[in-house]
Formats: C-alpha cells, structure tokens, sequence
C-alpha cells in the first residue's frame, strides 16, 4: 500500500543482494486506476555516489553523481494500465572497477600516500557508490510513474 492508497507501481526482484556477474531479475507491474498515455516504460540500474567537496565560497556542500547508468526500453509510446514487464539486467563484471572512487587510487608505495594525503587535504571526500533498480513510465506533462528499490553489490 502506498503513502496515498494503491501503489501505481511496484517491482519484486527474485533477490536484492549481488555480486558482479549476476543478473537482476524480477518483474514490474503497473496497477493505475485508468489507462495513462505514456511515451515509454523503461528500468535502469543506476549506481550513484554522494560527494561532499568545498564550493568557491570554501563551504561544505554534497551532491550526488552517476558512476553507472544503464536503462533498458520495456515498451513503447502507448496508453498502460495494467500491464507487467519481466526484466533482466546483466550487472558487468567489472562494474566495481569501473566506479571506484577518485580517491581510492591503486598506487603502491609513497606515490598512493601522497595521492591519498592530498585528495584528504582537498577537502573531497567520496561515499560508498549506492546501487539501484529504477522503473519509470514516462508521462508527458504530468508527473513520472515511478518505483525505486535498493539493492546490494559486493565482491565475489
């Protein structure tokens, strides 16, 4: 049940935990009360970083930055109501080296430590990268159908 009655949209995935390799897999299913023109249904899996840096003025601010985005069509301009959607999405298996932090540099020896010395002194520092799968149906001139639900990427 949503926050204001029926949820128009929901998602089960078959698990919420992975490793690189593995493939999400699940369903999406739309529960609207009439048949909503829409451009497209689509779901992607997004991995997003939150930042804290120091703007120009030397003040702390965060902001959240894609280091992964892939989004996959589930279907066309067309009016939905009640329709589900099976998905499959293949996680890269090297998608963990693909989005390691800035900060986190693979030199060894002195080099790393004064890489790792100035990144701190900057007053950059990078979050763990937050994973998600998200489903939305785009509506033209009204707000978004949309479903987002966290998931877990470890090392193997």
């Amino acid at each position: 049940m949503g926050l204001f009655g029926k949820e128009k949209i929901t998602m089960m995935l078959e698990k919420y935990n992975f490793n690189p390799g593995d493939t999400i897999k699940g369903k999406v299913s739309l529960n609207l009360k009439k048949p909503l023109k829409a451009r497209k249904m689509e779901v992607s899996f997004i991995g997003q970083r939150k930042e804290k840096y120091r703007n120009s003025q030397g003040r702390t601010s965060y902001r959240n930055t894609k280091v992964f985005d892939f989004t996959m069509p589930l279907g066309p301009e067309k009016d939905y109501q009640n329709d589900s959607f099976n998905i499959e999405i293949k996680i890269p298996s090297d998608i963990l080296q693909q989005c390691r932090a800035p900060s986190t540099p693979e030199l060894d020896g002195t080099l790393g430590k004064v890489v790792a010395v100035g990144t701190a002194l900057s007053g950059n520092r990078y979050y763990p990268v937050e994973w998600m799968v998200c489903a939305q149906l785009d509506v033209p001139m009204k707000l978004d159908v949309k479903k987002t639900q966290k998931i877990m990427l470890s090392e193997s």
